[in-house]
């Protein structure tokens, strides 16, 4: 990477009074979760049933869940299985010191859903997993999901599968109504999510924002393992390049800094791209 781009990065940073971050699926390649995109990622993953392959973004679709939940639970707890047996890498860590030194003046926007941030010691009320998140359960029933609230995950909830044919058993069961249980995570086609917790969230940031612009505080949007999909959390000028959520207009927008290893296709005004994986990178711009 060339010395006075690394420069400019950490001179930005250092005049930060704020900082937003922005993380995707690359964020935890160094905790040993695969992304969904990259070579040898969740996307290539299927699973082989008799004669029927069922693609991941079948199995991770609410139609799976609703017509086949034996896999779709199977497939989830095998994934919940690898986030809870890995741990947040140091990454994590030397940004959560960085956050400290501006007096935890900072707010995560995540479409990861392993909970790796609380996890790493990150305040919970200043995190929002836009795609909900391992942690919580919900009833598949949404009118139930969404008079009870969701509930914390635990152990005795999520189902035993079969490692072979990646089907579950003994399928968790709603105590209010009897219906099945599964992730409060946002599949494929789901018109059944319980949003309640991403809308507190969202009110959140909103709410943080809204205070970093009256104090005209200078902030950093810092992108972590975006990637280069148009459809992931990717930032330019203050803006989601997806359109997926809408920030509040920031007064006071110092610069994005983008942390993600893969040749960017083309270049934004207000970005500046580190050819780096998440855990090198946070290392050489914050140490």
């Amino acid at each position: 990477m060339p010395y006075d781009i690394f420069k400019a990065a950490r001179g930005i940073v250092s005049e930060a009074d704020a900082v937003l971050i922005i993380a995707g699926a690359g964020m935890s390649v160094d905790s040993g979760i695969p992304t969904y995109r990259c070579s040898g990622g969740l996307w290539e993953k299927s699973i082989e049933l008799g004669d029927t392959t069922y693609r991941y973004d079948e199995i991770s679709s609410l139609d799976m869940w609703e017509n086949f939940p034996e896999l779709a639970w199977g497939f989830k707890a095998s994934f919940m299985k690898t986030v809870a047996d890995h741990e947040p890498h140091e990454g994590y860590t030397t940004l959560l010191r960085f956050c400290r030194r501006l007096n935890n003046n900072y707010f995560v926007c995540t479409s990861n859903i392993d909970n790796y941030f609380e996890r790493a010691g990150f305040d919970a009320d200043k995190i929002y997993e836009v795609h909900g998140t391992v942690k919580y359960i919900q009833c598949v029933d949404k009118k139930c999901a969404t008079k009870h609230g969701v509930l914390d995950t635990t152990p005795a909830l999520i189902p035993p599968y079969n490692e072979e044919t990646m089907l579950a058993h003994n399928l968790p069961v709603c105590p209010k109504c009897a219906n099945m249980l599964r992730p409060n995570i946002s599949m494929f086609g789901d018109f059944k999510f319980c949003t309640k917790m991403c809308e507190y969230s969202s009110i959140k940031l909103e709410s943080w924002l809204d205070t970093v612009n009256k104090n005209n505080q200078k902030l950093v949007i810092l992108e972590i393992g975006c990637g280069i999909n148009p459809h992931s959390l990717r930032m330019n000028n203050g803006t989601m390049l997806s359109n997926e959520w809408k920030l509040p207009r920031i007064n006071n927008l110092l610069h994005t800094i983008r942390l993600n290893p893969e040749e960017e296709e083309e270049t934004y005004d207000g970005v500046l791209h580190l050819p780096l994986g998440a855990k090198r990178g946070l290392k050489q711009l914050l140490c």
